[in-house]
């Protein structure tokens, strides 16, 4: 018995196995937090290596531009001397069609390319040379527009006749520019705006009575030079016009004083007063000489209001207030034959948008760039 516990003392001890959770980290490769860390600095440094060595080696292409001697890096002395002479040449440029345009009022086709690209200002109204104003781009394509037709009316512009009147048509030109200009400013103020669809139910109409869409292109490129887009724009800015002149006109605060009279006038000849006798001494129309007398007028001849008006009366009636875009009429019938009526009328003008731009030009700063010769 002795013996037997001595060779079990006498038996060497067994090696400890490891657990199974380190068996298993060590198959499946797992790390611990020690190699981990180290893991990651390994990795860390390589990245550096990596993006060191990406840094510092170049790319084929820079080696052969190397190669050749061309330097690779930005240089900002070339940068700022090639913007600095971008700068210089576009002010050059600039000043050189703006001798053409001020000092020899060119008409080259390369001036009107960059008289479309450029707003040189011929004029301003109530403005400066930066805004309110009319561009050359403007003025040359009017200009234009202007020697079409009368070239296409056989008049020769360059005879010395025709040089002569040039130089009042571009005179006129100029006064129809800051005109328009005082149109505009006045419509914005008024809040006038025309849409497109107004544009082409007026456009529809005017094509309709010129004998339709090919007509009317072909008449506006051989009398004006225009296009469609052109005579749109042209017909938009009519209608704006119209509806500043309907303003204008039917405005109690400029129109008060000529409607004072008109009533009074027209209370004179219900007390018996002699039509005839107040229309000379008191009628505005070229017509007042003979007593207000127009003869025989047709359907079609007058504007609408005064036909409407007319044509209503019977031979010997005498009709109240008549308000038209000309002032106040007092209408009075004498004949009457088929579709005609023979009638005389006193007229007491309004402000019109004729004389409303009169009093605007004496009011407004009008300054002109472009001396015409």
């Amino acid at each position: 018995m002795a013996d037997t516990d001595k060779k079990k003392a006498a038996k060497p001890a067994a090696k400890k196995t490891p657990a199974r959770s380190d068996r298993l980290k060590k198959l499946a490769g797992k790390k611990t937090p020690d190699n981990s860390v180290a893991s990651t600095e390994k990795v860390d440094k390589k990245a550096d290596a990596k993006s060191t060595k990406d840094t510092k080696k170049p790319s084929k292409f820079q080696e052969k531009l190397s190669k050749l001697g061309v330097k690779t890096k930005p240089n900002r002395k070339l940068i700022v001397i090639a913007g600095v002479s971008a700068l210089v040449a576009l002010l050059v440029t600039l000043v050189t069609f703006g001798v053409l345009i001020y000092k020899y009022k060119s008409e080259a086709k390369a001036v009107q390319i960059m008289a479309k690209v450029v707003p040189y200002p011929v004029l301003s109204v109530n403005g400066n040379p930066l805004w309110n104003t009319s561009t050359y781009g403007e003025y040359l394509f009017e200009l234009a527009s202007i020697k079409k037709f009368y070239q296409s009316q056989g008049q020769d512009l360059n005879s010395d006749e025709g040089k002569a009147r040039l130089v009042e048509l571009k005179q006129e030109l100029l006064k129809q520019l800051e005109d328009n200009q005082i149109i505009r400013q006045e419509a914005a103020k008024e809040r006038i705006t025309v849409s497109a669809k107004e544009v082409d139910e007026e456009y529809n109409k005017l094509v309709e009575n010129a004998g339709g869409p090919d007509k009317v292109k072909e008449t506006l490129q051989n009398l004006y030079g225009w296009t469609i887009a052109d005579f749109k724009e042209k017909v938009r800015f009519s209608l704006v016009q119209k509806k500043l002149a309907d303003k204008i006109t039917n405005d109690p605060n400029r129109n008060g004083t000529a409607k004072a009279k008109a009533e009074d006038l027209a209370n004179q000849i219900k007390g018996g007063a002699d039509f005839a006798e107040l229309a000379k001494a008191n009628s505005e129309d070229s017509s007042a000489s003979n007593g207000g007398d127009l003869g025989f007028i047709e359907k079609g001849q007058t504007v609408t209001e005064f036909e409407n008006a007319a044509f209503a009366l019977a031979p010997g009636q005498v009709s109240g207030i008549v308000k038209t875009q000309y002032g106040f009429h007092i209408i009075k019938a004498t004949e009457k034959q088929d579709d005609k009526v023979k009638v005389s009328h006193i007229l007491i003008k309004g402000v019109d948008l004729e004389s409303w731009l009169a009093e605007q030009r004496e009011q407004a700063k009008l300054s002109r760039y472009l001396k015409l010769n």
